[in-house]
């Protein structure tokens, strides 16, 4: 009887881990894009559940509005000053998401990557590779690649959706680019991994 219950105790905890969402602020003003320091990097990858919020944390009066092409649809309405949390929206299905704050596109941007619930739970990864942007998503020449490690050159593949690889690099410095002109435009899965762990970002070729 012991047994089973404890058999029962510990699908109901795997069951619980599984289903934690979380919760993503963005500090939403000038200069809020991709590979920005701290919350105000605008790329963000989370898993589906998630919820981002969207922190006004200066001057200026912005919205946050989603670009076509984006998996989901979503928008904060009218321009607003207020400061703080003026927007949020969660995610729910997988896929690339970029959006802008429309009166200031060209300082305000990024995208929202959504990937599978538990995709980003494996704790191993932050022992060795620290976030990784790719951005500009979609990307019609060049995809940056931004990341940070502890030691060691990493090792970059991007495959298509069948599989194929289709790009092959050693990356040793802690930010790089890579050129997909010559790609078809689709879907495809950026691969970065050092000799213990790996992690996978999607990205769309224009």
């Amino acid at each position: 009887m012991i047994k089973k219950l404890l058999f029962i105790l510990c699908i109901g905890l795997s069951l619980s881990l599984s289903a934690q969402v979380e919760t993503i602020t963005i500090d939403w003003s000038f200069n809020s894009i991709p590979g920005a320091s701290g919350d105000a990097n605008s790329s963000r990858t989370i898993e589906v559940g998630d919820t981002v919020q969207w922190n006004w944390y200066a001057n200026g009066s912005h919205n946050v509005v989603s670009s076509s092409g984006s998996s989901e649809s979503f928008s904060s309405g009218a321009t607003t000053s207020n400061q703080g949390i003026n927007f949020f929206h969660k995610f729910t299905k997988e896929g690339s998401n970029p959006y802008v704050c429309q009166p200031h596109s060209n300082t305000m941007f990024g995208t929202i990557t959504v990937v599978a619930d538990g995709t980003l739970g494996v704790t191993t990864f932050e022992d060795a590779l620290s976030s990784i942007n790719i951005y500009p998503n979609p990307a019609s020449s060049t995809l940056n690649i931004d990341f940070a490690k502890k030691s060691g050159d990493l090792k970059l593949e991007v495959f298509d959706v069948l599989g194929r690889q289709v790009y092959d690099i050693v990356l040793s410095d802690n930010e790089s680019s890579i050129n997909v002109t010559n790609l078809i435009s689709g879907v495809y899965l950026v691969r970065v991994s050092d000799d213990n762990t790996t992690q996978t970002k999607r990205f769309i070729k224009k």
